[in-house]
């Protein structure tokens, strides 16, 4: 469908600079187009000096902006400092009052599960635990994926006896940020970058 189509990357510059030591990219800017028309750029660097595990604890700052023919999306700061920022809308609207107004849909209410937290909350970095958040929330796509699989396939079982058969509850949306054709594009993207990085 039209969704199996967004974000394929279509022409893609990069240039990388790498540590002299070890090899690895630590600087990176790319013009990335995709085949729907959209066109982007990244950059990035590991060279911002401190470390979240250092004492005191250095963040890292991060930036995204997001612009559209309906407007704009704003978001960034320093990870370490939750009042460093927050997601912020502004929706274009010519002649309209709403014309670059600021919007900021975590504001209203208190979060729940499925929602982002107001303020500025990139990369929860603690090694307690399960390890870092990206991680926690790795393993509990993991386990929320493995039981509605066992509960299809118990439903599956017992398809012929209606009235026992067990049914999956989709009233209760499993928090999952990414898909896997989210994933596809980002290595098509990555993979696209370090060819054109050398060539």
């Amino acid at each position: 469908g039209a969704d199996n189509d967004v974000a394929v990357p279509k022409k893609v510059f990069c240039t990388m600079s790498h540590a002299p030591n070890t090899g690895a990219d630590i600087s990176l800017a790319a013009v990335i187009t995709c085949s729907d028309g959209i066109t982007f750029s990244i950059n990035g660097t590991a060279l911002l000096p401190g470390s979240q595990y250092a004492d005191p604890p250095i963040g890292k700052r991060i930036n995204v902006e997001m612009f559209g023919m309906e407007g704009c999306l704003l978001w960034g700061g320093d990870d370490r400092i939750p009042e460093s920022g927050k997601l912020e809308v502004r929706r274009s609207a010519p002649g309209e009052k709403e014309d670059g107004q600021s919007e900021f849909p975590c504001s209203q209410g208190k979060a729940t599960a499925n929602e982002l937290k107001d303020g500025f909350y990139f990369e929860d970095g603690s090694q307690e635990g399960k390890g870092p958040g990206s991680m926690k929330v790795f393993l509990d796509a993991c386990e929320s994926s493995a039981a509605k699989y066992n509960q299809s396939v118990a439903c599956l079982e017992n398809k012929s006896e209606e009235s026992t058969s067990t049914r999956v509850d989709e009233s209760e949306p499993i928090s999952l940020a990414n898909d896997s054709l989210i994933g596809l594009r980002t290595v098509q993207i990555i993979d696209a970058m370090y060819k054109s990085s050398i060539s």
